[in-house]
């Protein structure tokens, strides 16, 4: 079973990450994400059918919400929140990354490092399978997920 995701943008959510997020920036976010929620709308089945593919794990939740916050550090799984980029498609990369962290792992990992190594090859198939060229923004994923972790 291929989980229901829903793009969502939270005034509330927003403002635990900037205490100055106003309406008009909520009302902005939005419209900025529109690129964003087009490109997810035309991928957001094949990637969900192309993670349990790759991964190898059946869909546990039915439904997924996934959060898009300008002043986030980062972009994180649970709940799937996704920092906002004015490049559509890097949010589309942190998408489907944050989406195999949100796929059950019955795996269990020494640290963050040995997950991330074990999940780059996945997230690879998966971004090089979506028949959307989406190799600059994960070039740069994958170059900031290795410096993160110091590795060559």
């Amino acid at each position: 079973m291929i989980p229901k995701t829903e793009i969502r943008c939270s005034l509330i959510y927003n403002r635990l990450f900037d205490k100055k997020f106003s309406k008009k920036d909520y009302f902005k976010l939005i419209k900025d994400s529109e690129k964003f929620e087009k490109l997810y709308n035309k991928h957001i089945k094949k990637i969900l059918q192309l993670i349990e593919k790759y991964h190898s794990k059946k869909w546990k939740r039915d439904f997924i919400p996934i959060y898009i916050v300008k002043g986030a550090p980062y972009s994180f799984s649970d709940p799937l929140t996704i920092k906002y980029y004015p490049n559509e498609k890097m949010m589309l990369v942190l998408l489907i990354h944050e989406l195999l962290h949100n796929n059950s792992f019955e795996k269990k990992f020494k640290n963050s490092e040995q997950l991330h190594k074990y999940l780059e090859p996945i997230n690879n198939k998966a971004v090089e399978n979506l028949n959307i060229d989406l190799k600059k923004e994960l070039n740069l994923f994958n170059e900031k997920i290795k410096k993160h972790y110091n590795r060559k």
